[in-house]
């Protein structure tokens, strides 16, 4: 395998759809797995944008997902020889399916690994075209490594960074996809300031920034995890990891969170929670507006003096707490890491 390079500081571009690969990237360019014209962007649809915190991935995707019209069979992104084919085990829907990962190295340190698989179409060793048939599927969720590269969320081996693949795509076929996205989704929904799907204008690019509080120092935006109450006990009122935002772009000005519980060891385990926030009575102050209609009052401040930031929050419905107390949950700017690896090194799980 292509040995990873010494960690590179790549600059990030504002407002982009997609972001550059770095002269040290990988050079193999890809084509979408699907036909264009088969993804399924609105409605039950919508793409799984890398670095979008949605759904039951509040820490941000290091992958994406695609969906697609029944019956489209997924294709092989680049041409590359399938390495593994992992049985993930029943798919808990009752009728015995289970899921499987397809992993496939496409050369020059690019591997790719599609995820959430109903019937592999392959076998360890063969060696793919672009384009051949690699699975049956409903999504097309798909994660890539860049051996090259250290510069984004790490694996925690010595493999490189998780990429976006819409990063990667042909220019051609980007520019198709674009053109799709915008008309259908943009045009429409995001310049009304309005989500569609699983798209959402305050995440609106293919590539989202996945860790964002350095951009907002001394706010409670950013991406947080829960360090003082243990994530083997589901806490009614606080939740394992946060997403706040508070972006201002071309859409409009959108104070959103997601909050989403990771607790493997229980059953049920991605308990998850959406709304909006707001600070109209001052700093330290934030009103939090579920989705599920509780208003909830907080005091809240964060410590920026070494390392990472710490957010210390209390909440309740009603009034605002006195004052910050020995209940208040105390949380940690996430680090560059998947979430497990970065978990396992704050001991909150084995």
């Amino acid at each position: 395998m292509d040995a990873p390079v010494a960690t590179k500081v790549v600059t990030w571009i504002d407002g982009a759809w997609t972001q550059p690969i770095p002269a040290s990237g990988s050079p193999v360019r890809l084509n979408l797995p699907v036909p264009v014209a088969s993804i399924v962007l609105t409605g039950v649809g919508g793409l799984g944008a890398f670095g979008a915190h949605e759904g039951g991935h509040t820490e941000g995707l290091n992958h994406v997902w695609i969906p697609t019209l029944p019956g489209t069979t997924v294709r092989s992104w680049s041409g590359g020889t399938v390495t593994k084919i992992e049985d993930m085990g029943d798919r808990g829907t009752g009728d015995g399916r289970h899921e499987y990962f397809i992993t496939i190295d496409y050369g020059r340190g690019l591997v790719g690994k599609h995820l959430d698989v109903d019937t592999p179409l392959v076998r360890v060793g063969d060696v793919l075209k672009e384009g051949d048939p690699v699975a049956r599927a409903l999504t097309a969720e798909f994660n890539l490594i860049d051996n090259y590269r250290t510069d984004g969320e790490r694996t925690g081996g010595s493999t490189g960074s998780p990429v976006s693949p819409f990063d990667y795509l042909r220019d051609d076929v980007k520019a198709a996809l674009l053109a799709r996205y915008t008309s259908e989704v943009v045009d429409p929904y995001f310049r009304a300031g309005q989500e569609v799907g699983t798209n959402r204008p305050w995440e609106p690019f293919l590539t989202n920034k996945m860790l964002f509080h350095a951009d907002h120092r001394g706010t409670v935006a950013g991406e947080w995890i829960l360090i003082n109450k243990g994530w083997s006990v589901v806490d009614p009122t606080y939740f394992d990891v946060m997403a706040i935002f508070d972006v201002t772009n071309t859409y409009g000005h959108f104070q959103r969170l997601e909050m989403g519980d990771h607790d493997w060891s229980m059953p049920g385990n991605k308990r998850h929670i959406t709304g909006t926030w707001s600070a109209p009575d001052g700093a330290g102050h934030i009103i939090l507006s579920m989705q599920s209609g509780l208003t909830y009052y907080g005091l809240f401040a964060v410590d920026e003096s070494s390392g990472r930031a710490r957010l210390t929050i209390e909440w309740r419905v009603g009034s605002y707490p006195v004052a910050l107390s020995t209940n208040a949950a105390v949380y940690t700017e996430r680090a560059p890491i998947y979430l497990g690896g970065d978990a396992q090194q704050l001991g909150l799980v084995k």
